[in-house]
């Protein structure tokens, strides 16, 4: 029986003004992590937040409701976020994975683009982790600026 992953979602202001709202998904086991990256990522864009503290859960979920774009974390419970990016690429090849992690291991990196990842974002890179969702959304990727001067 399949976990519904918890959902937070945000009504959006309704000044006259026409926004498109994008869906993300956000894929961490770290539930303080999850909600101040939600209220981020409500405050600076006009963006929906589902989450999911699994990849199993997440799974599910992308494969039964609209996801614009994913951020998935590397280390989850039950298994890696590199076996989730795969997995959605297999079923969403369209659907944007952006990897958001704490590890800046460049076979990490390289195995999340061989997967189907369209960036990767270190989690202390704020400002990046807003950029990479801009960038992967417009079809673009996006790495972390440690990452690109580290030459992984």
């Amino acid at each position: 029986m399949a976990c519904r992953p918890n959902v937070i979602q945000h009504m959006m202001d309704t000044e006259p003004q026409q926004r498109t709202t994008a869906s993300v998904l956000v894929v961490d086991d770290h539930p303080v992590f999850v909600v101040g990256l939600t209220r981020l990522l409500f405050e600076r864009g006009p963006y929906d937040v589902a989450s999911s503290g699994t990849a199993e859960q997440a799974l599910a979920y992308v494969q039964q409701e609209k996801a614009d774009v994913v951020l998935v974390d590397i280390a989850l419970p039950d298994k890696s976020g590199l076996w989730l990016i795969q997995s959605i690429h297999n079923v969403k090849p369209e659907l944007a994975c952006l990897v958001l992690s704490g590890y800046s291991i460049g076979l990490y990196v390289q195995e999340a683009i061989r997967n189907g990842a369209r960036g990767y974002v270190l989690k202390d890179d704020v400002p990046g982790i807003l950029e990479g969702i801009r960038a992967v959304l417009d079809g673009g990727t996006y790495f972390s600026e440690a990452l690109r001067n580290d030459g992984k």
